[in-house]
């Protein structure tokens, strides 16, 4: 049975709440192994739980804490996690109708929570709550997604922290990004992004600072905005 839309900003915010809780399980597992591997980066559970409470970009954490780990400088760090979140700029953008009635502070706010889930539902409910209900719709799954990985990355820093080191689990870290990269290939561009990326930093891993990492996704960008390109300029003609 569906549920009539929401008729006032609290009600709007509310619905958003309850449709980010199902979504907020399935990232505890990855916010588990985030608060791991901070934890094996030489961080404490302390500082990986602010770094979760200031950064709330999971892909990027993963980078980040793989980069420390590997003892690469701030400046790389700052450039992989640039480089991962460059996608966000897309988002604000198509974003920027559906949340045009936030003042000036609660668009600041939305940006910090903005992540992948809470931008797809509320670019897919605009049609139906409209520019006045969508942006508390949005604030409502942000707000829980936000609280739910801090928890998830802290707990998994206690858990990093009492584990014994012969019980490897860095295996889980590319398995979370497997996770999100199966949806991710829908069409000829993202399956060649996802194996060029993949075959290159593959290739590159024995660079230092885990840099074929960033070189890797680079070429692969590349390559899916390459065959992106000339598969819109053959259908031009």
């Amino acid at each position: 049975m569906a549920m009539s839309p929401p008729s006032s900003p609290q009600a709007a915010f509310g619905r958003g709440v309850l449709v980010s809780l199902p979504i907020a399980v399935g990232i505890v597992p990855f916010g588990l192994v985030t608060g791991i591997a901070g934890i094996k980066a030489g961080l404490s559970a302390a500082e990986v739980t602010l770094m979760s409470w200031l950064v709330f970009a999971g892909a990027a954490q993963l980078v980040a804490l793989q980069l420390i780990g590997a003892g690469a400088s701030i400046f790389f760090v700052w450039l992989a996690t640039l480089v991962v979140n460059l996608r966000y700029i897309m988002y604000s953008s198509a974003l920027s109708r559906p949340l045009e009635t936030l003042s000036g502070r609660m668009k600041w706010l939305a940006a910090f929570l903005m992540v992948d889930q809470n931008f797809a539902l509320a670019l897919g409910q605009y049609g139906v709550l409209g520019p006045r209900l969508t942006p508390w719709f949005y604030l409502g799954i942000g707000a829980v997604l936000w609280l739910n990985w801090v928890v998830a990355t802290y707990l998994g820093a206690l858990l990093g922290a009492r584990l014994p080191e012969a019980w490897a689990l860095d295996f889980a870290i590319p398995l979370c990004f497997l996770v999100l990269l199966v949806p991710a290939v829908q069409n000829r561009p993202s399956l060649a992004a996802a194996l060029v990326g993949g075959l290159v930093s593959t290739a590159l891993i024995g660079l230092p600072y885990r840099s074929g990492l960033f070189i890797g996704a680079l070429v692969g960008i590349w390559a899916g905005v390459w065959l992106e390109n000339r598969a819109g300029a053959q259908g031009g003609r």
